[in-house]
């Protein structure tokens, strides 16, 4: 897993972003979800950690995620969206993000 997030943490530097403490967490834990958790999932199984992130925090990091082509996002119509973690990345494969 660190060297999915060491290849994702240097596609964000090549964008001219940076991997901040919160986008670093919500990777981890879509690294590690063994399902396809909503945002809001991943909100509150990181506010027990770090009691300052915000939902807006979670959805713009899985944008960035989603973007880059780290994480899928399943659209459902009435329900929420739910975010894939596409695991065994090959570095060449993370998307450019526009």
């Amino acid at each position: 897993m660190d060297e999915q997030i060491a290849s994702v943490t240097n596609q964000v530097k090549h964008l001219g972003k940076r991997l901040t403490i919160q986008r670093r967490a919500v990777l981890r834990h879509m690294l590690t979800s063994h399902h396809r958790p909503t945002a809001k999932d991943v909100y509150h199984a990181l506010k027990k950690e770090m009691p300052n992130i915000t939902l807006s925090t979670v959805y713009t990091s899985l944008r960035l995620l989603v973007k880059m082509g780290v994480v899928k996002e399943h659209v459902n119509g009435d329900s929420p969206n739910r975010f894939e973690p596409l695991l065994n990345l090959d570095p060449t494969e993370l998307k450019e993000v526009m």
